[in-house]
């Protein structure tokens, strides 16, 4: 019996999904879902199929990813916001069975080799099949999704994830979190990132309730947590400094049982903001390839540990080789699509420590360091420094290629206007000297993907 069935079974009328003020109950879901994965048999589609999946965010792609659970097929939800030729990248290394979009994203697939179906045709196509019978059962080591990788850079990897990694994962998260069956969930990622899908198959697995926001806009979030009853909110670092610089943020966000703070380092003046007004923070720290947080602290319990990422949850084994940090565990993917098998065990390629009460402190990632004049430069403290004087709104720092330096230290900052010298005299406050920035640019915006994650690569056309 699949997750939702199940649910389905033992909470039939119980919410499920509400994406603003539609509100549907398990049974509603598992409906529609059945619909899906009848026309899914009629078009030929096999257990074990790649199912590309390019549709905008909310309920509609959350039905076809549990319907492809339901036949055994591979969901594979990418993101709207991919150019053609990383589309066309994608398309290659996943080769779906078919492709599922809607009529408005069937353009964006002009000579694409692939069969490909519109959602809009998918609820006429399964009358007439109910001679058809979904003959899966579920092999818990079986791979049900595939996640890209949420690089800023290059093309993102295909991570393999099956039935058991996701189980392990959410275990674990119940056992750290406690959740209730009154539980909502509010859910700004998208799902096709394991922060959102992650979501969904928690409230799956435990019962309780997901409130879906198609895209992140702070009011909107805000509005959300004060209509309904959300409970807890998954953010990243610049989402919830956004909602914290909001009139009543921090009033509202106070109401919140947890709120999980991941996807990138957090600048310490948040953190503090965190602990002073009592918010209840679970730092995170995971990744595709561990389908999702393996490390969590309570920032509230623990406020002298707020630069550490969190222990390792049960069954997680962490060690660093060259201060790399590597981790073990049964929630590890299964590999990336055409790479060997990860065999249990993740390089995450992050930089770290574990110290001697199980806690791990993240360094940079190795590719973001700076390298100015033979000294290490780390960004983030740059950008933390920056983001602390009065005026400025958003930073990105990053090293260009220089004669004399060998990267020269550049500070893309978005603010009103202020002379570079008083920046200068600001920042020696805080920063060594081969710290501070040789160029300032003022741009109207820092371009970040969907997670807030600065894309590096698009700065230097501003």
């Amino acid at each position: 019996m699949s997750w939702l069935q199940t649910q389905a079974n033992e909470n039939p009328q119980k919410l499920f999904i509400q994406e603003g003020e539609k509100y549907s109950s398990y049974i509603n879901v598992f409906r529609r879902v059945q619909d899906h994965s009848r026309a899914f048999l009629r078009e030929g589609i096999q257990a074990h199929d790649r199912i590309l999946i390019y549709l905008p965010r909310g309920a509609q792609m959350a039905e076809i990813i549990l319907a492809c659970f339901e036949i055994g097929a591979i969901a594979t939800p990418i993101s709207r916001k991919l150019t053609k030729s990383e589309r066309k990248a994608v398309i290659n290394i996943i080769q779906p069975r078919i492709i599922i979009t809607n009529w408005d994203g069937r353009k964006d697939f002009h000579s694409i080799p692939f069969p490909l179906t519109c959602i809009e045709e998918l609820p006429g196509s399964s009358s007439g099949c109910s001679n058809l019978i979904n003959k899966f059962e579920k092999n818990p080591d079986d791979v049900c999704a595939i996640i890209l990788t949420s690089g800023t850079t290059g093309i993102p990897k295909a991570v393999q994830l099956s039935y058991s990694n996701f189980e392990t994962s959410c275990s674990n998260w119940n056992s750290f979190l406690q959740f209730e069956p009154t539980d909502q969930f509010l859910c700004c990622l998208p799902l096709h990132h394991i922060g959102g899908l992650a979501v969904l198959i928690r409230a799956l697995l435990y019962g309780f309730s997901v409130n879906l926001v198609e895209e992140f806009q702070e009011n909107i979030i805000l509005k959300n947590i004060q209509s309904h009853h959300v409970t807890i909110i998954s953010l990243v670092p610049t989402m919830l400094k956004r909602i914290l610089d909001l009139n009543r943020g921090i009033d509202v966000l106070r109401s919140l049982r947890w709120i999980l703070l991941g996807g990138g380092p957090s600048p310490e003046y948040l953190l503090d903001i965190c602990i002073k007004e009592k918010l209840n923070i679970v730092k995170v720290y995971g990744m595709s390839e561990t389908c999702s947080g393996t490390f969590g602290l309570k920032l509230l319990e623990e406020p002298s540990n707020k630069f550490y990422a969190g222990r390792p949850f049960p069954g997680v084994k962490v060690w660093t080789e060259n201060d790399e940090i590597h981790i073990s565990g049964p929630m590890i993917m299964k590999g990336y699509v055409g790479e060997k098998d990860a065999n249990d065990t993740h390089n995450s390629h992050d930089l770290g420590k574990i110290d001697d009460d199980n806690l791990l402190f993240l360094h940079i990632r190795r590719k973001d360091l700076i390298v100015s004049g033979g000294e290490n430069v780390n960004p983030i403290e740059v950008e933390e420094s920056l983001m602390n004087i009065k005026g400025i709104s958003d930073a990105a720092v990053v090293g260009k290629n220089d004669k004399e330096w060998g990267q020269k230290v550049t500070a893309y900052i978005v603010s009103i206007p202020i002379e570079n010298e008083l920046l200068h005299s600001e920042l020696q406050k805080s920063l060594s000297p081969y710290k501070i920035p040789k160029e300032y640019i003022q741009v109207s915006y820092i371009p970040r993907n969907e997670l807030g994650k600065i894309m590096y690569e698009k700065l230097q056309s501003l």
